[in-house]
């Protein structure tokens, strides 16, 4: 089982063994993608801005270990919440293709209960959270294009296409 939230494209899944060096153990791991610069130093406004999507800029991905997906654990909705059942090899698939995309295995920050490593690729307009997300679904086979995920909306599209899928036997699951 896999799930994503359109909001922050993070991808979850559960974890199969609980965190035993922690006295609650964690149920999901979740994966995400931002740009460096505006989600761990701060520096975001109009500028932040230009400069994440017209500027190719270090990319970070984010681990973390949580007892509920970011979309119910959130309090600035809407994220809406899609849930895909995939086979064994599929989520393989998608935790290889997801640590393939740490450059290297020394974190540069840990928040709360999420470690950011640096990314492979660069962020920028064509390759930002939303595209990171429906790239790594695809890997798991859902029938998804990270060319047409600009905006959480363009990805949900996709994502409720997906859930019509009957190879995917899939369950959507509505906002919290």
């Amino acid at each position: 089982m896999i799930s994503l939230d359109t909001w922050h494209a993070m991808i979850a899944f559960p974890i199969d063994e609980p965190d035993r060096s922690s006295s609650a153990p964690h149920r999901y791991e979740e994966w995400g993608y931002a740009e460096r610069a505006w989600y761990l130093e701060g520096r975001q406004g109009i500028g932040g801005i230009v400069r994440a999507l017209f500027w190719p800029s270090e990319g970070v991905v984010e681990v973390g270990h949580y007892h509920q997906v970011w979309a119910n654990r959130t309090p600035q909705p809407p994220a809406e919440l899609f849930t895909f059942f995939v086979s064994d090899e599929a989520y393989h698939r998608l935790k290889r293709h997801l640590r393939g995309t740490i450059s290297e295995e020394t974190p540069l920050a840990s928040i709360d209960q999420s470690v950011f490593y640096p990314a492979t690729q660069s962020y920028h307009l064509f390759h930002t959270c939303h595209q990171y997300a429906a790239l790594a679904l695809r890997e798991a086979g859902l029938p998804l294009s990270p060319f047409w995920a600009f905006t959480r909306t363009s990805l949900a599209w996709q994502l409720k296409r997906a859930a019509q899928s009957p190879e995917n036997h899939p369950v959507t699951v509505p906002p919290a």
